[in-house]
């Protein structure tokens, strides 16, 4: 089944009110799984800036005005970077004059957060034909990214590796909305919740694709590739459980995948996790409900101040 076929096929199931057919979503995973696999493949790139300081992070004893002078090279990241870190979240009342007084102010680690969390919305969560499901996919990943870090504070855990994995858990969602946009270019793009299936179907392994093909540290590829199963080994894995219970937060501040919307998909949620498997995670973690009561009210707070 081709683009042409799969439109003229949602046209006609739009025009009764009724989903695409089991057919038609099959057959454009099929063709976006195909797309990821072939060596042509060319995924969302990262500024050349943050791809170095990923790898620059990888060995503490570097020379921190050389990290203000990588970030420098990029002048629209740079001045993303200064208005974040002049927020009241990083700067409190001491006045940021410059990036070297920030990464001496606000560590090596921090400063590669926010770096990340710029040039992703800079160059990842943006792509013309479905602007608002993609604002909605940043402002999730952004929120679980927050919450997350608050959350391993919480429970003893690296901040740094947890804020990583929630901003970059769902870059598999955005990789296949701007696969499925370019597809359809020059043609009718169907409605969201019509192609959600498939990206939902394939955002894992389309995420696990894109944390190597970046070459992410440590194990953020693999915990990008399972985010949805905490028990996927057998075993509990406390930053997935980390991640479905800052994404439930996430979730009631309003800033799910689709934000407070919750259309019914074809066969599937909005990249939900059932409430009982979160609430396994809380018991992992240990988090009573007055732990989950301090964490959004932190995070409230955190997000209000960043947008």
């Amino acid at each position: 089944m081709d683009i042409t076929q799969f439109n003229t096929e949602i046209n006609a199931t739009t025009k009764t009110g009724g989903p695409p057919t089991r057919r038609a979503v099959a057959a454009l995973t099929e063709q976006i799984g195909n797309l990821f696999a072939s060596p042509s493949y060319q995924p969302p790139v990262l500024p050349t800036v943050a791809v170095d300081l990923l790898d620059a992070t990888r060995y503490p004893d570097i020379d921190l005005k050389r990290i203000a002078r990588m970030i420098e090279t990029d002048p629209m990241l740079a001045g993303l970077v200064m208005r974040r870190v002049r927020s009241p979240m990083y700067s409190g009342r001491v006045v940021i004059k410059d990036l070297n007084h920030a990464i001496c102010r606000l560590g090596l680690n921090n400063i590669r957060d926010i770096v990340l969390e710029s040039a992703l919305n800079m160059k990842l969560f943006t792509t013309p034909g479905y602007v608002t499901t993609m604002e909605h996919v940043r402002r999730h990943s952004v929120a679980t990214a927050h919450i997350a870090r608050i959350l391993a504070r919480h429970t003893g855990q690296n901040e740094h590796r947890l804020f990583l994995f929630g901003l970059l858990h769902d870059v598999g969602l955005a990789a296949a909305i701007i696969t499925i946009d370019e597809l359809f270019e020059g043609s009718a793009r169907p409605p969201i919740q019509h192609v959600w299936p498939t990206i939902e179907t394939i955002h894992e392994s389309a995420g696990i694709l894109l944390a190597r093909l970046w070459n992410l540290p440590g194990d953020l590829p693999q915990l990008i590739g399972q985010h949805h199963h905490f028990r996927t080994t057998g075993q509990p894995n406390d930053a997935i459980a980390t991640l479905h219970v800052a994404e439930m937060i996430a979730q009631t501040m309003g800033r799910g995948i689709l934000g407070t919307a919750t259309p019914k998909l074809t066969t599937t949620g909005v990249d939900s996790t059932p409430d009982e498997v979160v609430a396994q995670a809380q018991t992992q973690l240990g988090l009573t409900r007055a732990d989950i009561k301090f964490v959004y009210t932190t995070a409230a707070e955190q997000l209000d101040a960043i947008r």
